[in-house]
């Protein structure tokens, strides 16, 4: 079960967003409020996806009133298979070194 905790992404930080370089050129307009995407948690830093990369992800991090946006790579972990599952189903779209399980696992 993921975390869930919501977010306003100020202005500042989606412009921020915006000036990271890597992305893709039909990129959507980017989220004014996005949920925590890692596993359920009670305390430490919530992590949203704002926008993709060529390579990795810009993340919205926060913590209480502390916001940060970040580029950084997905997890390198993949769901062992033997076939017959997509390739968005083996991967974990969340960013290295996360806290919590993967999104393979919910998929499991």
């Amino acid at each position: 079960m993921t975390c869930g905790v919501w977010l306003d992404v100020p202005e500042e930080m989606r412009a921020a967003a915006l000036d990271v370089v890597g992305g893709l050129w039909d990129e959507a307009p980017l989220p004014v409020s996005v949920t925590c995407e890692l596993d359920k948690h009670d305390h430490g830093e919530h992590a949203a996806r704002l926008r993709n990369l060529f390579e990795g992800a810009v993340w919205v991090m926060w913590a209480g009133d502390d916001i940060t946006v970040r580029p950084l790579a997905y997890c390198e972990s993949f769901r062992p298979s033997k076939g017959g599952i997509s390739l968005s189903e083996a991967l974990c779209w969340l960013p290295d070194a996360h806290r919590g399980g993967h999104t393979w696992e919910r998929c499991a």
